[in-house]
This record gives C-alpha cells, structure tokens and sequence, in this order.
C-alpha cells in the first residue's frame, strides 16, 4: 500500500501547476521545432503529414493517460504536442479554432 494513500507505489501526486508546466512545455517544444525546420530548412509539413502526427500523438497520450509508460513524459506534455499540431493545422487550412 502506498504511503501517501494513493494506490501507485507511493509517488507523490502531480498537482495540477505541473500539469499545466507539463503542457506548456510540450505545446511550446513542438512549436518551437516547427519554427526551427521551417526557417532553417525552409520545410513545411504537408496537411497529411500533421494529421498522422497529431493521430500518433493522441494515440500515445491515451496510453500514457491510462497508465502506460511513455519514454519518460508526463501525459499532459503529450496533451501540448497534440494542441500544437492541432494549431498548426488550423493555420494551414485558415480558419479559427471556433470554425473546427
């Protein structure tokens, strides 16, 4: 039994400022590598390409939401990934995320 009363071998429990931390760092990671590719490379993902990495994306977040390990990341990190894809797709296809 888990001596903080949870039942997961007795880590401490996340608290919702590191959820928040966790998102933040995956939405910006993404972003930021975005950003990188395309003025070092001049590169742009095609749409298809966004909707296979977003769809990976939430496949793994569904896995590590139930408990999985996954590489070392906080589920919420996964969770940012995917809303930076998401927002990459709203730019390419120009609508606002009210219209999607």
């Amino acid at each position: 039994m888990a001596t903080n009363g949870n039942d997961d071998g007795g880590a401490p429990p996340v608290s919702a400022k590191d959820d928040e931390e966790e998102y933040r760092a995956g939405y910006l990671r993404t972003m930021r590598e975005m950003e990188f590719v395309q003025s070092s490379y001049g590169w742009t993902p095609s749409e298809r390409q966004l909707v296979l990495a977003l769809t990976r994306t939430v496949r793994i977040y569904t896995a590590a939401k139930q408990g999985k390990p996954v590489g070392g990341r906080h589920p919420e990190w996964l969770r940012g990934c995917a809303d930076a894809i998401r927002e990459l797709l709203r730019r390419e296809a120009g609508t606002s995320p009210s219209e999607m």
